[in-house]
């Protein structure tokens, strides 16, 4: 019976964990770019904009499209109207006639008319708004790959943060339960008279202020998962769990700061493309302003005065109908322009301002921008050699603690000096763990800074 008991007792453990590993899912981290991408607004939006200046772009030819334009009117005249002529009679021979007989009658006051016409305006101006097209595609691409690039940092830094604190609260437990541990023995301690009640509020005192840090802790990791749930685009879920460590990537060292990859900078590129738009649209104000137009129109418009008539429509567009459509060809200069302080030198010189002042700004953003990736630089250096020195308290530490065991085993060590070895280690692990942190922090706004991923940047430097 026992054994039977045992059985089912094993068979429900087994059930049990399965249920509750398959309730657990598990995201690693380019699921999570995989999902921020498919949910991601504003990469969205950028898509779209690209589709509408993809759209605009391919269409360029409508502008030499003539605009056509169909019409139709039935007049009633107020007053009436009326047709005369001749009609010959007494025929003398040899188609002549001796006399002529005149008439007159009275014709209808409603007229139809219909038509048709066509215009075309040709200038200089027609090639400047197909420039600005194309660079306002580029603009619409480079809106898009600078929406991936800032979702791609937002979503590294998001993740690797997520594991950080993870780790950290781990730490911290680990840590309480080594104080635990010491206010245990200090209070058996106490009890049996070895230290005073001070030594032991001491003790107390220290294991009770790590709850408060686990506690903020623990707030600061659900409000970040919230956070990077709603980048995510996805309802939060607490089954959730993150598979990843925080590794630095080899051969960082190599890496080089030159200002010339600077020109590829998102904030760079899009004042070159906002002032090669401004100097089109100046090209464009001049040579509507003081270039002259070729016009090109053709119009059809017949009219019959009896529309109502059946030989009207028997007779097919003749007589009674007739066409007052046209043909013209004209060029026309403007000259108001040529004023002093007209309203197209105005606005030329409005122009011009605004294109002075995108210069002068993509000057001073390239000069910011060379100081914040040198700053990048200098920080990633900075973090590698406190890695390596960190990594030497690990071990240092990790060492200490082998020697410590070995004692306690052995009986010359007691369990406190054995818990403090093992507080030490965790908190040089946890120092080593932040600092790699900081070092993929800054490589991953260095990433975006410059437009290209860490392979892309090391295969470069490897190739100079």
């Amino acid at each position: 019976m026992n054994i039977r008991r045992g059985l089912y007792s094993l068979a429900f453990l087994f059930v049990f964990i399965t249920a509750s590993l398959s309730a657990e899912s598990v995201m690693s981290l380019e699921e999570a770019l995989e999902t921020a991408r498919e949910n991601s607004l504003s990469l969205y939006t950028a898509e779209k904009n690209l589709d509408s200046a993809h759209r605009n772009y391919a269409n360029r030819g409508n502008a030499f499209y003539p605009s056509i334009r169909a019409s139709s009117s039935l007049n009633r005249s107020n007053s009436e109207s009326s047709a005369s002529g001749l009609i010959p009679v007494s025929p003398a021979g040899n188609g002549i006639y001796d006399q002529v007989m005149q008439y007159e009658r009275e014709t209808s006051p409603v007229s139809l008319s219909a038509g048709i016409s066509a215009s075309l305006t040709l200038n200089p101006a027609i090639g400047d708004g197909i420039k600005y097209l194309r660079k306002a595609l580029d603009s619409a691409g480079l809106d898009l790959e600078e929406a991936e690039k800032a979702l791609e940092r937002d979503v590294k830094v998001s993740f690797y943060n997520l594991l950080y604190m993870d780790s950290s609260i781990r730490l911290t437990r680990e840590s309480m339960e080594i104080l635990k541990g010491e206010y245990d023995l200090a209070l058996a301690d106490f009890r049996n008279g070895r230290i005073s009640e001070l030594e032991l509020l001491n003790t107390q005192v220290a294991y009770k202020n790590m709850e408060p840090t686990l506690a903020r802790q623990l707030t600061s990791y659900r409000e970040l998962r919230s956070q990077f749930f709603l980048l995510l685009g996805i309802e939060g879920d607490d089954s959730i769990r993150f598979d990843g460590s925080i590794e630095v990537p080899d051969k960082l060292d190599a890496l080089s700061f030159e200002t010339e990859s600077l020109d590829s900078h998102f904030s760079v590129a899009a004042l070159d493309n906002s002032i090669a738009r401004g100097q089109i649209n100046l090209k464009s104000l001049i040579h509507e302003g003081f270039y002259p137009s070729l016009s090109l129109s053709a119009s059809l418009s017949p009219v019959v005065s009896d529309p109502f008539s059946g030989d009207t429509w028997e007779s097919g567009f003749r007589d009674p109908w007739s066409d007052t459509g046209s043909v013209s060809l004209s060029v026309s200069l403007p000259l108001d322009s040529w004023l002093p302080g007209s309203s197209v030198r105005t606005s030329i010189q409005e122009q011009e301002n605004n294109l002075e002042v995108l210069i002068k700004q993509r000057a001073h953003t390239l000069q910011s921008v060379s100081e914040e990736t040198g700053l990048l630089y200098a920080n990633l250096k900075d973090s590698l050699l406190n890695i390596e020195s960190l990594d030497l308290n690990v071990q240092v530490a990790r060492r200490a603690y082998e020697l410590t065991e070995e004692g306690y085993r052995r009986g010359s060590i007691e369990f406190l000096d054995l818990k403090e070895a093992e507080n030490d280690l965790n908190s040089a692990r946890q120092n080593l763990l932040q600092e790699k942190l900081s070092l993929l922090t800054t490589l991953f706004d260095l990433e975006y800074a410059l437009g290209s991923s860490i392979e892309e940047l090391l295969a470069t430097t490897n190739q100079e």
